[in-house]
């Protein structure tokens, strides 16, 4: 078998056919309540190690088992949760209450002391329990199933080749269908036992721990997004009179309201807010130095613990390959964008962080019906509407997708508990649903196909590596039961979020801009380290040592390859410093400027990549215009002939040319927006210096390549 140490395979789990793991009267008193199924059965006829469920029990008798995860890595990122679910709850009351940000800071603090002793109770629940799985074993295994790795690999070359993506669509449901009927068919319970947290385990996985956050730190890879995740922290520190979520906080003047209605469900960038107002530091200090950082050591820890189910035999090894194929599609909307190096946003803790926890708690709670781990599931789901309004749409598939993959007999009403989580972000979007209306002219144009989707999420160079990752890993998995679950999985993913024939119809459900995001409902990454390590290990099994070295040497060549464009590659946009600050240094200096430059009550004229850090400094001033995506979404509020003139006026500082008639009628519109500061490059200054004079601004400055003019007290020529 392949592992990482080079362990022998574990025996397999089985008391039944349709059985949870085997609980003593005793164990099942300690654990608290469980939702059981009385009519359960329990087949004799397998065989039972009882020497291993005698250790077993002497194992929990002392309060700890080589069989789990470091309870205390577990307890902080169970608390992690439980502390912001509880934060989220607060802020999501504030926001239907109408409360300020002071407000929030005082009750806040409440809340997340309160989620933690939640999550340390939580922890301490659920620990007996997973302390005390028996190791009552069987023998069964599978061997891998060629023919379908052979058809699943065919599908993908032919449409690597050319072939629509209609008919690969159909031919890989076609192919997992007939695959999943055929495993229904000799179906078995048993489950895998993960192999035993060794020494050397601990220390790879610690390993990983300790490196997870230190390139989290070290990376650089500036986001104008902050404009809003940043910004919004800023605005709340800066103005902690007003109702949280209630206003726009890219253009200044609290005037506008917030630019998309989805916002008000994320707490993230409030915490940030918070944390900067305790801490007495900048929000983007905050946001871009410490919480990223910290949060970035839950990334192993929820990697490892999903692998621990999909791969128990070999779940360090794993996890491993997880991360690294969580790194490795480093397209703008990649898997890879969203992980270590963009954890500043909170929906790369939502790919990276929630998505696993969401399924290893799912599965968890399918199988053991402790109230502790249906409370671990349920903190988790709030936890992740807070880290990104699309949670709203993910989750519940999500969900869906998790309960149905997990499920067998005998546990329907835990089946259907596991689901009830969702109930919170589809409430959530239905009291979103009607204000969300106004946004959709923003995003008509925008294209709905599945296969942009793919390309996007998957990387136009990994898109068939990971479509062949999901076709053959439940045909390399061992363990029938396993195998049952991928199957359901993946299949049950290309029919919801997959379909091009009902893709344009999930759009209605999210928006245009967004539905991409649905691909993130399942944990990608893991399916993909399931097929890498049972590939490997089948290999190993039938080659050996040679077998291996010659399967490593195309991985690793896949690997120097993929290297140059993956999300850890230096490139323009991607760097490495230690320096705490994520921004495009010249532009942010010059938006600092800008900010002591202002007239007082007088706003400022800037081309986009100066505009977009100005919102992220708690004293800021007013925008005419931040960038192109902005002023459209924000447009949606505003009367049409006003959002067409801000958005021009920033263009032409930008270097666009309009006709004589039109650039005076925009210049003449400066008085319009109480323009104080113009910003523009040296070629434009030039160019429109004169009628910038005549208007009455003087060109007071010149910044790394940038022109100041600024408006003479007293004067507003037309």
């Amino acid at each position: 078998m392949f592992s990482a140490t080079g362990n022998a395979q574990p025996p397999f789990q089985s008391i039944g056919r349709h059985a949870p793991r085997y609980n003593s009267p005793q164990n099942e008193v300690s654990t608290g309540f469980a939702f059981r199924n009385s009519s359960e059965p329990v087949h004799p006829a397998i065989i039972v190690d009882l020497r291993d469920v005698k250790q077993n029990g002497q194992k929990t008798a002392i309060g700890s088992s080589q069989n789990d995860l470091p309870f205390g890595w577990v307890l902080i990122t169970i608390c992690a949760v439980f502390g912001f679910a509880f934060w989220t709850l607060a802020c999501h009351l504030c926001v239907r209450l109408g409360l300020s940000f002071e407000t929030l800071v005082h009750i806040g603090p409440v809340a997340l002391l309160g989620g933690i002793a939640c999550g340390v109770f939580a922890a301490r629940a659920t620990r007996p329990y997973s302390s005390s799985q028996s190791t009552i074993s069987s023998i069964e295994s599978e061997r891998p199933s060629w023919i379908w790795i052979a058809f699943a690999a065919a599908v993908v070359i032919a449409r690597a080749v050319g072939v629509g993506y209609s008919a690969f669509w159909i031919t890989s449901v076609v192919l997992l269908s007939f695959a999943l009927m055929k495993q229904t068919r000799t179906y078995s319970i048993s489950s895998e036992k993960p192999i035993p947290l060794t020494f050397q385990h601990r220390a790879l996985l610690l390993a990983l721990i300790i490196t997870a956050p230190a390139i989290t730190y070290l990376s650089h890879r500036p986001n104008i997004d902050d404009a809003v995740y940043v910004g919004t922290a800023a605005d709340a520190v800066a103005h902690p009179e007003l109702p949280v979520l209630s206003h726009d906080v890219l253009y200044g003047d609290q005037k506008f309201p917030l630019m998309l209605p989805s916002y008000a469900v994320e707490s993230y960038e409030l915490l940030v807010g918070f944390l900067a107002r305790l801490l007495g530091m900048e929000p983007i200090l905050i946001a871009h130095a410490f919480v990223p950082t910290a949060i970035a050591v839950l990334v192993p820890i929820a990697w490892a613990g999903l692998m621990r189910i999909l791969a128990p035999g070999r779940w360090l090894a794993a996890t491993v390959v997880a991360l690294m194929a969580l790194l490795i599609s480093a397209g703008s909307r990649g898997f890879g964008y969203f992980a270590l190096s963009g954890l500043f946003v909170g929906k790369s803790v939502l790919v990276s962080v929630g998505v696993p926890l969401l399924y290893t708690y799912a599965w968890a709670f399918e199988e053991g019906g402790l109230l502790s781990q249906w409370l671990i599931l349920a903190a988790i789901t709030v936890a992740c509407v807070g880290l990104s309004s699309s949670a709203i749409f993910i989750l519940p598939i999500a969900l869906t997708l998790a309960t149905l993959s997990g499920s067998h007999k005998g546990i329907g009403w835990r089946a259907a508990l596991t689901l009830t989580p969702a109930l919170y972000p589809l409430a959530c979007g239905l009291s979103l649903a009607r204000r969300m209306g106004v946004m959709e002219s923003a995003f008509a144009d925008l294209p709905a196909k599945v296969h942009l989707a793919v390309t996007m999420v998957f990387g136009a160079r990994t898109e068939n590596v990971f479509l062949l990752a999901l076709l053959t890993a439940p045909f390399l998995q061992r363990n029938g039961r396993l195998r049952r679950q991928l199957l359901i999985l993946v299949l049950t993913y290309f029919v919801a979020c997959l379909n091009p024939f009902t893709f344009e119809l999930l759009s209605k459900f999210t928006t245009r801009d967004a539905v991409w995001r649905v691909l993130w409902c399942i944990p990608v990454a893991g399916i993909v380290a399931v097929a890498v390590t049972g590939g490997l290990r089948t290999v190993a099994e039938r080659y050996g040592k040679h077998g291996i070295l010659i399967a490593v040497v195309p991985l690793l060549a896949g690997v120097v390859y993929l290297a140059p464009y993956t999300s850890l590659a230096s490139s323009k946009a991607e760097s490495y410093s230690l320096t705490p600050l994520k921004v495009v240094a010249p532009d942010y200096g010059v938006a600092q400027e800008a900010i002591a430059a202002t007239p007082p009550k007088t706003s400022v004229l800037a081309p986009d990549n100066v505009a977009v850090w100005i919102p992220t400094f708690v004293r800021r001033v007013p925008l005419v215009s931040v960038r192109e995506l902005y002023d459209e979404e924000m447009g949606t509020h505003l009367p049409p002939e006003e959002a067409r003139s801000r958005r021009e006026l920033r263009e032409l500082v930008s270097g666009k040319e309009f006709p004589p008639k039109d650039q005076e009628a925009l210049l003449n519109s400066l008085r319009t927006y109480s323009v104080g500061l113009i910003i523009t490059t040296e070629p434009i200054a030039e160019r429109l210096g004169q009628a910038f004079s005549q208007r009455g601004y003087s060109r007071i400055s010149d910044v790394a390549g940038y022109a100041f003019f600024r408006r003479i007290p007293g004067t507003y020529v037309d």
